[in-house]
């Protein structure tokens, strides 16, 4: 037998305060009698005696039985076998990362993985589960002990957020479908309940901790070629921190700030005018529980210039686009663009034009001839006015709308999530969306060409939207886990991992989907190299004070053990409650006085 809650067995120790009641006098009250020589003896007896013999009733032995009884059915025994078919689940998420007296948490795990491994003897068989980023089986056929040993020391945590598992279920669905006697789930959030066949075991206690949970760098526009750096702090502590952070750019330290950061607030800092890098990284000086939020990446634009290919009927047009500064513009026919080389364009303009399919590169959709998976085009309008637009938003920044006022238009009927950013009584003109870190753009008029001067509000408006899928290709990463997109592979393409290893690329891949975990990914593709950023951007996992509870419910998938008095407790509760009212207020208090003979000299007078 063991007990699913033992430390309800500490409940014992207070059995002997029910004897309490027992050792509590009753309050003298006062009788006249007729003479008092028969109390004579009895009175001396008491005083020689303060406390007397105690004499227990028979109903506070039942009493103690069934508060014995309680205690042990809070305490959950279950009656079970020895297990020889088991399965480990692991927690390889990122705050299985944080470090306690010197160990993480995963290794910590790894240790007591190895002490079930080693309980089960030479016939036993073992499976091994990660959870991260979606739980999955280690290997294909059941290991011995000592195999499992070896392959738990050969995992490691990804720098990933927990993929959400409905573990109760989960783990009793593992136990039925593939018969284990055990399922181990080793985790550091804390559990709630346990059952026969799942149980939960927890490394790690609450700590205090920092993490970065935002780092940018862009240029401020197009035309201005200076770059700024943004980074946001969190402080998940009971006090107020000083926290330095730390900018470098390909490795060397570039600038340093100290903030002060509320308990459990965040605060931002920026760095103006920093070099011209590669890549960048921005870090917290001060040491804390969890090193690897401690960290994020950034990658600069590659280039000050916005390479544009248009795709239009109406070449003259996307020619003006060439007066404004930083801009480079290469216009082909609609027919050719499947003919054409896309490589290294920041942008494409659809310009009375369409695409089968949404591009892998930013687009702006202008007047597009037929509705897309975007948008849905409404009914022509002449002279449409501007009722509404979206602020602060890049796109209308310094735009005055009284004066904006297209001559033509076709309001837009999103048929995606996205952002409506410009809108009219007749619909939607301007709707932004992005999918997976692309920016698209969708006009129901067309802002070119561009002339400056000769049409303000216009001009400002397409500078505008430069700059926003500008900004788009700047140092903002994504989360680990997000795949990176390659485009075109070629034999001898590779991929550079953060920590040095390099990968050769299958001809065919359109993604990259092994970015699990932080840092700079290089992809060399000829004499050519593009940087990707990838970073923890989970920030329940930073916040190390109160994890989520793993709820386990009762109950046994496989029959071969089942508490025997836990769902009983209540009842034993309500009938030694139900006694004890009944002794104490309803039951006489008896006085057990042991008889005794009558004195020879009060029978002589007598």
């Amino acid at each position: 037998m063991e007990f699913l809650n033992p430390g309800a067995l500490f409940g014992l120790l207070a059995l002997p305060l029910l004897l309490i009641p027992y050792l509590i006098r009753r309050k003298p009250q006062r009788l006249a009698f007729s003479s008092l020589l028969l109390f004579i003896e009895a009175g001396e007896s008491a005083s020689a005696k303060p406390w007397g013999r105690i004499q227990l009733p028979p109903l506070f032995f039942l009493q103690l039985l069934l508060l014995a009884l309680l205690i042990f059915a809070l305490s959950e025994p279950v009656l079970s076998i020895q297990p020889t078919n088991i399965a480990i689940v692991m927690d390889n998420s990122a705050s299985m990362q944080a470090l306690e007296d010197g160990k993480t948490r995963f290794s910590l795990a790894q240790e007591r993985a190895n002490a079930l491994a080693g309980e089960l003897g030479a016939g036993g068989k073992v499976d091994l589960y990660l959870t991260t980023p979606t739980l999955e089986k280690v290997h294909a056929v059941p290991l011995s002990p000592s195999e499992a040993t070896a392959i738990i020391g050969k995992q490691s945590p990804y720098d990933l957020g927990e993929a959400p598992i409905d573990y109760d279920h989960v783990l009793s669905q593992l136990a039925r479908q593939h018969k284990y006697q055990r399922v181990y789930l080793l985790t550091d959030r804390p559990a709630r309940g346990q059952s026969a066949a799942a149980r939960v075991i927890t490394v790690g206690q609450r700590q205090a901790n920092f993490a970065l949970t935002a780092f940018d760098v862009q240029r401020s526009s197009l035309v201005n070629a200076r770059l700024e750096a943004s980074v946001e702090v969190a402080n998940y502590s009971e006090r107020d921190e000083k926290i330095k952070i730390l900018l470098k750019g390909n490795g060397a330290e570039l600038a340093h700030r100290e903030i002060v950061v509320g308990s459990g607030k965040t605060a931002a800092v920026s760095f103006d005018g920093i070099a011209d890098h590669s890549s960048y990284q921005a870090e917290i000086a001060n040491r804390d529980a969890l090193p690897v939020d401690n960290r994020r990446f950034a990658v600069a634009p590659v280039s000050r210039n916005l390479r544009i290919l248009g795709i239009t009927p109406r070449p003259r047009e996307l020619e003006s686009l060439k007066a404004i500064p930083g801009v480079q513009i290469d216009i082909i026919a609609p027919p050719d663009y499947d003919k054409a080389e896309r490589g290294g364009y920041g942008l494409e303009i659809y310009h009375f034009a369409t695409s089968a399919a949404l591009p892998s590169t930013a687009a702006l959709f202008i007047l597009p001839p037929e509705s897309s998976s975007l948008v849905d085009l409404g009914a022509p309008v002449n002279n449409v006015t501007v009722s509404n637009w979206r602020d602060p938003h890049v796109l209308t920044r310094y735009v005055n709308f009284n004066l904006f006022r297209p001559a033509y238009a076709r309001p837009l009927k999103p048929q995606t999530a996205g952002d409506i950013v410009i809108d009219s009584a007749a619909g939607p003109l301007a709707f932004a969306s992005e999918r997976q870190g692309v920016r698209y753009l969708t006009v129901g008029f067309d802002p070119f060409p561009y002339l400056g001067r000769e049409n303000l509000p216009m001009s400002v408006f397409t500078l505008n939207l430069l700059d926003w899928f500008f900004d788009s290709r700047s140092g903002k990463s994504q989360a680990t886990g997000e795949a990176i997109f390659l485009g075109k592979v070629q034999d001898g393409d590779q991929i550079l991992l953060p920590g040095g290893k390099s990968l050769a690329i299958t001809p065919g891949a359109g993604f990259f989907g092994g970015a699990f975990y932080q840092g700079i990914y290089q992809l060399h593709r000829g004499n050519e190299r593009q940087l990707f950023a990838r970073n923890l951007l989970d920030r329940g996992e930073s916040d190390l004070r109160a994890p989520v509870a793993v709820a386990i419910g009762g109950g046994s998938p496989n029959g071969d053990s089942a508490s025997v008095l836990f769902s009983f407790w209540p009842y034993l509760l309500i009938a030694s409650l139900a006694l004890l009212l009944l002794e104490w207020f309803l039951s006489p208090r008896m006085a057990f006085v042991k008889p005794e003979r009558a004195p020879p000299r009060l029978a002589q007078r007598s």
